[in-house]
C-alpha cells in the first residue's frame, strides 16, 4: 500500500487499524508509512454502518465521489498476485484513462457478478477439521442473514465460539505466531483478539434482541 500510494499521489490509500492504536503504531514502525494514510478506528462507535471489511478480503475501492468502484477487490489468498494486478487494473481505469470512466458495482456485467460470487466459495485451509468447523460457521451466517431472529444470532455465536476455542488451541500446539511467546503484538494474540471481539459484538447484539418486546421488529428500520 505505502508502495501504491508513492507511485499513485492522486490517490489517498488508507490503513485502517480495527484492533487498537497499539497496533497502528506498530504498523507505523514496521511499515513507515509517508505516503498512505495509517489511522486506527477508536471505538465501537466508530466502524462503519452498513458495510466494511477486513483488508486480507481485498480492497475496498472508491471514487473522489464516494462511489463505490469496488466494493471488495480480489483477496490474496484466493488469486495470489492477480489480486494486485485487480486493484491496479481499477486505478488505471479511474486515474489514467482520458475520460477516467470506470465500471460502478451498480453497473457491472452480470456474469461478471455471478463469476465474483462463485469466488465466494470457502477456500480451504490445508486442515479439513478446520475446514468442516468453517463451513458449518457460514452455514450459521448464512441463516441469520435470512432470518434475522434472535435465534439463528445465537447458533452463530456457539458456532464460532466452539471453532475459535479449537482453533486457539491448535495455534497454542503448534507455535502458531509466536502464541507460545510472551509478546503482545504477534499473530497470534492480534487473531485471539478478533475472536473476542467478534464474539463481543454478537453477544451485545443477542442482549440487545432478548430485551426488545416481542411486538417490536428483530431489524431497525
Amino acid at each position: 500500500m505505502e508502495a501504491w500510494a508513492k507511485s499513485r499521489p492522486e490517490a489517498q490509500f488508507i490503513c485502517v487499524c480495527v484492533d487498537s492504536k497499539g497496533v497502528a503504531l506498530q504498523f507505523e514502525r514496521m511499515f513507515g508509512f509517508q505516503h498512505a494514510l495509517n489511522c486506527w478506528i477508536p471505538s465501537r462507535s466508530y466502524f462503519p454502518v452498513g458495510y466494511g471489511q477486513l483488508g486480507c478480503s481485498g480492497f475496498i475501492v472508491v471514487d473522489a465521489k464516494g462511489c463505490f468502484i469496488s466494493r471488495r477487490t480480489k483477496a490474496f489468498l484466493q488469486y495470489g498476485e492477480n489480486a494486485f494486478d485487480h486493484v491496479e487494473e481499477l486505478l488505471s481505469k479511474e486515474l489514467d484513462s482520458p475520460n477516467k470512466k470506470v465500471t460502478r458495482q451498480a453497473d457491472r456485467n452480470p456474469k461478471e457478478v455471478e463469476e465474483e460470487k462463485q469466488g465466494d466459495v470457502l477456500s480451504s485451509v490445508g486442515v479439513d477439521c478446520m475446514d468442516e468447523e468453517h463451513e458449518k460457521c457460514a452455514l450459521a451466517i448464512s441463516s441469520l442473514l435470512e432470518t434475522f431472529s434472535l435465534e439463528a444470532l445465537e447458533k452463530v455465536l456457539v458456532e464460532l465460539d466452539d471453532h475459535f476455542k479449537h482453533e486457539e488451541r491448535l495455534m497454542k500446539k503448534y507455535g502458531f505466531g509466536n502464541s507460545n511467546g510472551d509478546s503482545d503484538f504477534s499473530a497470534f494474540v492480534s487473531h485471539t483478539k478478533d475472536h473476542e471481539r467478534i464474539l463481543n459484538i454478537g453477544k451485545c447484539e443477542a442482549d440487545r434482541l432478548s430485551t426488545r418486546p416481542i411486538s417490536e421488529p428483530c431489524v431497525d428500520s
